[in-house]
């Protein structure tokens, strides 16, 4: 288990060069922004793919102050998820799937199932840890550039 190509979506074109680099379509895809990526990424699934929605980042507002203006926001991007029709999902093969994050808290059991299987592929060498760099936490400007 690694990554084989990072798309940074704010240099190129993520959905045309995710067709070049799988133009089949792909197995799984895990989205967890929302309005700005559901449609497109359910439709650069494969035959057979799964579409993970584990968040909603593109819709929640942005800014310091939640204003009346936010809320109008948020609003409008909730008229504009898309829908899924499950016909269509039966004839595509296609499967879409959802959680939240934040109500695993009291799945200690189901956690740690899975905190051992990603520890037993660390350790074998089959899931690789991106590179770790520790900043001192006055740093915080640097290291929020690091993840962009």
């Amino acid at each position: 288990l690694r990554c084989d190509r990072v798309i940074d979506k704010s240099q190129e074109d993520l959905w045309k060069v995710a067709a070049e680099i799988c133009p089949k379509g792909y197995g799984v895809i895990a989205d967890a922004n929302g309005v700005s990526t559901l449609q497109a990424s359910y439709d650069h699934l494969g035959p057979s793919g799964r579409l993970i929605v584990f968040g909603f980042h593109s819709n929640l507002p942005h800014g310091d102050m939640l204003s009346p203006m936010e809320w109008l926001r948020m609003i409008r991007k909730m008229t504009q998820m898309p829908a899924f029709n499950p016909m269509d999902l039966t004839t595509s093969n296609k499967s879409l799937m959802g959680f939240n994050l934040s109500f695993f808290v009291d799945e200690i059991e189901m956690l740690g199932i899975l905190y051992d299987q990603v520890s037993e592929w660390m350790s074998s060498g089959e899931l690789e840890c991106p590179r770790i760099v520790e900043m001192k936490l006055n740093d915080i400007a640097s290291a929020h550039d690091l993840i962009q």
